[in-house]
C-alpha cells in the first residue's frame, strides 16, 4: 500500500495500522475486504429498518455493521454504530434514530475514500 493511499484511508476513518494487524500485514487482503465493504448491504438494511421503525431488525443490522466496521478498523464509524447498537439493544429507538445523520455521514465518508483509493 502506498503512503498516499494509507494517508487517504486514515483521513477517511480507516485505522490502517490496526487493520493491517488484523489482516496479518497483507495489504492485498485488506484491500479485497475494503472493496467488499462497498457492496455490503448492512447499512442499507439498517436505513430501511429505521424507516420502518423496526427496532429488532434495526438492532440486527446495526450489530452486523458494528462487527464489519470493527473488523475493518473503520474506527469512527464503528464507534458511532456501537453506540447506536446499544440504544437499539435497550429498545431506545428514538435515541438510535437521532444518530442516523452521524452514522450516514461517517458511512458515506468511509465509502467515498475507499472508492477513491481503489478506483471503484
Amino acid at each position: 500500500m502506498t503512503e498516499e493511499a494509507k494517508k487517504k484511508l486514515e483521513e477517511g476513518g480507516v485505522n490502517v495500522e490496526e487493520a493491517m494487524q488484523r489482516f496479518m500485514n497483507n495489504d492485498k487482503l485488506l484491500e479485497r475486504f475494503l472493496i467488499k465493504f462497498v457492496s455490503d448491504e448492512s447499512y442499507g438494511n439498517l436505513v430501511k429498518a429505521m424507516k420502518e421503525k423496526d427496532c429488532d431488525k434495526a438492532f440486527t443490522e446495526a450489530h452486523t455493521l458494528k462487527g464489519v466496521t470493527g473488523n475493518l478498523a473503520l474506527s469512527g464509524l464503528n464507534s458511532v454504530i456501537s453506540e447506536q447498537t446499544d440504544h437499539l439493544r435497550a429498545k431506545d429507538f428514538d435515541a438510535a434514530a437521532e444518530m442516523m445523520p452521524r452514522v450516514t455521514a461517517l458511512y458515506e465518508e468511509v465509502l467515498g475514500v475507499i472508492k477513491e483509493v481503489y478506483g471503484i
